[in-house]
């Protein structure tokens, strides 16, 4: 059931979405659970600018209208955390063309003050993904406490990312966040830095060799003229 707060009264497919999507801060919480379930002060943490009574409400509305769902988690005490249903999780196409539209308004660079994350930077490649085979791998980053972990799990030209270790990957690779948007920007090549110490790999190399072939990142640059 679509928020009281906002209704069109349009017999309208699109209408009918921004009854239930067009209130601030909605997409973007379901942007973020793209990657994963999170408790409450995860979100707060995600989302500067937000108040916690307008989080609150944001999740109230979206729970009420079937795009997430909350649970606690199994050890006792435990908060609860919030995750996409299956009918939140057909946002994604949505998020990801959105995406798209908005990185032709970032050719300047990030503006002052805005909050870089590494995990929807990794979002983008699940538009990137060829069809070359099945892969899991681990990415390892610094912060400024503990190691913060995604994985990225591929098959059939679809990839899913998640935040933390939730699977079992056959190689890990540490590397700095910088380092990391350097490759998705194609603005570094992962092979040097790799030689340079700047890339820490944990297991199988091959995994990472194919991770960078099936997302399109092996080859850039100047020694990607020539190269498909």
């Amino acid at each position: 059931m679509a928020s009281s707060k906002r209704c069109y009264k349009q017999f309208c497919g699109v209408a009918r979405a921004l009854d239930v999507l067009g209130e601030r801060w909605t997409l973007l919480i379901a942007r973020d659970l793209l990657l994963g379930s999170w408790r409450y002060t995860d979100l707060m943490a995600r989302l500067p600018g937000i108040t916690t009574n307008l989080l609150a409400g944001r999740l109230r509305e979206m729970e009420a209208n079937g795009l997430i769902q909350k649970y606690q988690q199994a050890s006792v005490g435990s908060p609860h955390v919030y995750e996409l249903t299956d009918l939140g999780r057909k946002l994604e196409p949505v998020i990801l063309s959105l995406a798209t539209f908005g990185l032709s308004l970032m050719s300047t660079g990030p503006k002052k003050g805005d909050q870089i994350d590494i995990g929807r930077a990794l979002l983008s490649l699940k538009q990137r993904c060829r069809d070359k085979g099945v892969g899991l791998i681990t990415l390892k980053f610094d912060s400024s406490s503990l190691p913060v972990y995604y994985q990225v799990q591929y098959s059939a030209g679809y990839a899913d990312v998640r935040h933390g270790k939730p699977w079992q990957s056959e190689v890990e690779v540490a590397l700095s966040v910088a380092n990391m948007l350097a490759i998705l920007f194609r603005q570094a090549d992962a092979r040097l830095l790799e030689k340079r110490g700047e890339i820490i790999l944990s297991g199988d190399r091959e995994h990472w060799l194919a991770f960078l072939e099936n997302f399109g990142l092996k080859y850039f640059g100047k020694q990607a003229r020539g190269r498909s």
